[in-house]
């Protein structure tokens, strides 16, 4: 059976979990037993799968686990009102280190991990750090600190109607180049309307999302966030066809409403057969597929390279689990991170359709004989190969104020898209603003 690969390499040095008989004997699972621990989750297929196995968690420490999950806008507004207060009354959040991991650190809300790993009592043997892949463990590094462990891998995949495509005669986008044409063909197809289509396209609108999104039309066409001088870059020459594309997509053939549309909007459209093409994360991938008939009736791969470059890449990331720095458990929560990111219980995620971060999981007997029982399962699961090959990590301009920078990138598609400012007007006066940043 085919073997997947995560990356080329997987070669972080071990951060020092051992494995002899006295390290054995001096870790506990019970040694924290009778302790409760918070954990404050984003509406995540990680979190809403982990909620059905804390039970087991607690069977195995004695710990009691109180867990709240959010909303993605709301969890973010909790967590920053709870870790600005210096709340104790969060032991474990996910952070996504790619947005936030320079602000956080710089505020002090991370445990550094890296001496507890070290810590042959907090550690359990045999908790293989080199499992993990090298991209999402260098997203869990920040200014040399292990602000978290990884719980997924991620990137924004395009999924396609391929009966709707057949019956309207229209081919699969094989390029970058092909979306306006493949979209134009749909809205003016009779057939489309009649099996349910209500438009050609969907994805993110809303201004402080879209950047995830974002970054493959920009990248794939040539251009960058940034300037060769460290500077922000929407302006460039070869950036504006990237936006031009995305805003185009949203305004000519996207949904009413599109720009308050995050991930929740773009899967119901999809997973009801609204929407024709639609580009969205692998995340999403499990809830997409439990619609009725959507197993059978999409398509999935990474984003369609640039005929023009022949590059695609979109954005690549993962979330971590992190120790608040506030905790009046930190090892007790230790245990719970090491339990959660474990070989075992990555194993049995992958069933709520969640790309595991260790290369034994994904590679394990397992995740291929999920993968094989469904033909998307498998194209999905070569479209994660691909972002991980490709992708990349970066999709704001260069600054350590990572969520206003995307808010402001958000708001130059709005402009776009609303008619406010041509392309380039919008890009430079973004670039404006986003420099203010630095």
């Amino acid at each position: 059976m085919k073997k997947y690969l995560l990356s080329a390499c997987f070669g972080l040095a071990l951060l020092g979990a051992g494995g002899t008989a006295a390290v054995a004997q001096s870790f506990d699972w019970q040694s924290h037993k009778g302790a409760t621990i918070n954990l404050l989750f984003n509406n995540h297929p990680w979190s809403q799968a982990m909620r059905d196995l804390t039970k087991e968690f607690t069977a195995k420490t004695g710990i009691e686990i109180r867990m709240d999950i959010f909303n993605e806008e709301q969890f973010w507004a909790r967590r920053a009102t709870q870790m600005q207060a210096h709340s104790p009354d969060i032991d474990v959040f996910m952070s996504l280190a790619s947005r936030e991991g320079h602000v956080f650190d710089q505020a002090g809300w991370y445990v550094d991990l890296l001496p507890l790993v070290k810590n042959p009592a907090a550690t359990m043997p045999g908790f293989d750090m080199t499992d993990f892949s090298k991209a999402v463990m260098d997203g869990e590094t920040v200014n040399g600190k292990l602000v978290g462990l990884p719980i997924n891998q991620e990137g924004p995949l395009f999924y396609w109607r391929k009966d709707i495509f057949a019956k309207c005669g229209v081919a699969e986008p094989m390029a970058a180049e092909d979306l306006l044409p493949a979209a134009e063909k749909l809205k003016n197809c009779a057939a489309a309307h009649e099996m349910g289509m209500t438009v050609p396209w969907s994805s993110r609108g809303l201004r402080s999302t879209l950047s995830y999104n974002l970054a493959a039309f920009v990248y794939s066409l040539g251009g960058d966030f940034s300037t060769p001088d460290g500077k922000s870059g929407l302006c460039q020459p070869k950036t504006l066809p990237g936006l031009e594309l995305y805003a185009k997509l949203l305004k000519d053939y996207g949904p009413p409403g599109a720009l308050n549309h995050t991930f929740t909007q773009v899967v119901e459209l999809l997973g009801q057969g609204r929407v024709a093409m639609a580009y969205e994360s692998s995340n999403e991938f499990s809830n997409i597929v439990h619609f009725p008939n959507r197993a059978n009736d999409l398509g999935v791969k990474s984003f369609p390279p640039s005929r023009a470059t022949g590059i695609s890449k979109p954005a690549a990331i993962g979330w971590g689990i992190s120790i608040s720095a506030y905790s009046k458990q930190q090892e007790a929560a230790w245990l719970f991170l090491q339990w959660a990111t474990s070989s075992e219980i990555e194993g049995r995620l992958v069933q709520a359709g969640v790309a595991p971060p260790r290369a034994s999981v994904f590679n394990g007997a397992t995740f291929n004989a999920w993968a094989a029982e469904l033909p998307i399962r498998r194209a999905w699961a070569e479209s994660l190969l691909a972002v991980a090959r490709t992708g990349t990590g970066f999709y704001q301009a260069p600054t350590d104020r990572v969520p206003e920078a995307r808010d402001l990138t958000g708001n130059v598609i709005q402009q776009i898209v609303l008619g406010q400012a041509s392309v380039k007007d919008a890009a430079c006066a973004g670039d404006v603003e986003l420099n203010k940043l630095q």
